[in-house]
């Protein structure tokens, strides 16, 4: 009995935040239907001054892509009014690549520049707040090595900026330059479309605190140095400002219209390194800045309820591997001590019989109770990826394979992403800036096999064996015992960290880590 009551707590526990989060997600969704596209300012000849800032590390396939892209949007919006900045912290050959491609277009008459700095201090947050000191501009504007920003996005997105002071941060919606490479990529690219179509339109409809993505967005400098400019205590430097600069009075702007396009990890490993980097940095993140959030009585329960969820959503990953330690226990120890409700039939409804099943009786129909909040709250991602697909008038069924493709990488990375969670919660230390690999793909012809910056075999896959094992002896224990129901939730969460600890392990590479 104390057994069962130790595995019936936490599951109990975790039942209800799982609830929590997936009726956020319900939330979500309907506050997105409210989503109004901002009217675009009428045409006025002001065109601030704006430093297009682009940071690099290692990233020689897709650098002369990304600086022609950004040349063509500055000529665009005029060449005497943006210039550009490669804020280049590479220690590979990538460096004379810069410099080539800069001395270019210099030839061409545009405002280009590199800044380089002695070491890598900070990484990202440390190359931008170097950038921030020496800017001039009015304005920023930030893109990743890996996207090709349109030529009108700054004549689309800085107009917003003329008719409102407060307005501190505009962010356009990301699309994918490879969605199509594989299936895994497209798997991506929803959980990616699950963010730009509904959760960000969703909060910026309800005046829910927003994030700026870290790419594809303008930045006023001076809400930027209001809120005290790049800081490199946590992986996580564009939702930390972002909610540092809403905290001292400054507005984000979302414009799900300006697509961003960018580059989609085209496999397993790169995947895991850059999902892991999001949780470590966000949980940080919010370790950093959720205390002083929920104290402050200017701001709205609702407000401060949305930022912790918001803040903490990748403790989910720790959530479901702890819940699927607990099915797997309670199904090996519970076999021999459950009680179904045909007992209590068996064994007569005396006064006897109800005192000794009575209290287990209640555990099971707690149990079932439980069982079908789960299966609500796990409703709520996939209702939203397919309407997000119906949206953008996508076929469901030829999706279908992608859908399997993406359940089994979002539970299957839970257990690599919990390690990252625990760096975040667990550790005072400020732990290295693990870059994604950018391969340039464009085709599914696996060409980044051939490629550099191919991401190493870590330890993780050897714990991610260790849960498949335990959740294949689990699955045998059901099956001898004739426990089939249980079987519908083993089955499908063994299989995914198999598929994660399987590609994980084919598609390392030894070699250089960038």
């Amino acid at each position: 009995m104390f057994v069962q009551l130790l595995l019936f707590t936490p599951s109990l526990i975790l039942t209800l935040l799982f609830f929590l989060y997936g009726f956020n997600q319900y939330f979500m969704l309907n506050a997105a239907r409210s989503y109004l596209i901002p009217t675009l300012p009428e045409h006025s000849n002001v065109r601030p001054t704006v430093s297009i800032q682009l940071p690099i590390y290692n990233e020689r396939y897709v650098i002369r892509r990304l600086v022609a892209a950004c040349a063509v949007m500055a000529e665009a919006y005029g060449k005497e009014k943006a210039s550009i900045l490669l804020l280049d912290d590479s220690d590979d050959d990538t460096v004379l690549e810069v410099d080539k491609v800069v001395a270019e277009y210099k030839q061409k008459h545009f405002q280009i520049e590199v800044l380089r700095r002695e070491c890598r201090n900070g990484f990202k947050a440390g190359a931008l707040q170097a950038a921030l000191k020496i800017t001039k501009e009015e304005f920023i504007t930030i893109f990743d090595a890996d996207f090709i920003p349109s030529a009108d996005f700054l004549n689309c997105t800085l107009p917003y900026f003329n008719r409102n002071e407060c307005l501190g941060i505009v962010q356009g919606r990301w699309s994918h330059l490879n969605q199509d490479y594989n299936l895994l990529t497209q798997a991506i690219s929803h959980a990616i479309d699950v963010h730009f179509l509904i959760e960000q339109p969703g909060r910026y409809s309800a005046g829910l605190f927003q994030n700026f993505n870290g790419s594809g967005g303008v930045l006023r400098k001076k809400a930027v140095l209001e809120a005290g400019g790049w800081q490199e205590d946590t992986l996580a430097e564009d939702l930390d400002l972002s909610y540092r600069l809403q905290m001292v009075g400054y507005r984000i702007l979302y414009l799900r219209d300006i697509l961003c396009p960018g580059e989609i990890p085209p496999t397993v490993p790169s995947f895991k390194k850059q999902q892991g980097r999001w949780a470590c940095g966000s949980l940080r993140t919010a370790r950093k800045l959720l205390p002083d959030i929920l104290r402050d009585r200017k701001l709205t329960w609702k407000l401060r309820l949305q930022a912790f969820i918001h803040l903490t959503s990748y403790i989910l990953h720790p959530m479901m591997l702890l819940a699927f330690i607990l099915l797997c226990v309670q199904t090996l120890y519970g076999r021999q001590n459950d009680i179904h409700l045909t007992s209590l039939i068996q064994l007569g409804f005396s006064q006897e019989a109800i005192r000794v099943t009575g209290a287990l009786a209640i555990q099971y129909l707690a149990w079932e109770l439980l069982i079908v909040m789960i299966v609500i709250c796990a409703a709520a991602p996939w209702a939203s990826a397919l309407i997000v697909l119906k949206s953008q008038n996508q076929s469901i069924l030829r999706n279908l394979s992608s859908l399997v493709i993406l359940f089994l990488i979002g539970y299957g990375v839970s257990l690599s992403n919990t390690i990252e969670a625990g760096k975040a919660l667990l550790t005072n230390r400020n732990w290295a800036f693990a870059r994604t690999p950018k391969y340039a793909t464009a085709r599914d012809n696996g060409d980044w096999k051939t490629k550099n910056y191919q991401t190493s075999l870590d330890f993780v896959w050897v714990l991610e064996l260790a849960i498949v094992i335990f959740g294949g002896i689990t699955i045998g224990f059901s099956i001898h015992h004739s426990n089939f129901g249980i079987l519908l939730f083993l089955l499908p969460y063994t299989a995914s960290y198999a598929f994660v600890c399987f590609l994980t392990v084919i598609q390392s590479r030894k070699g250089r880590v960038s």
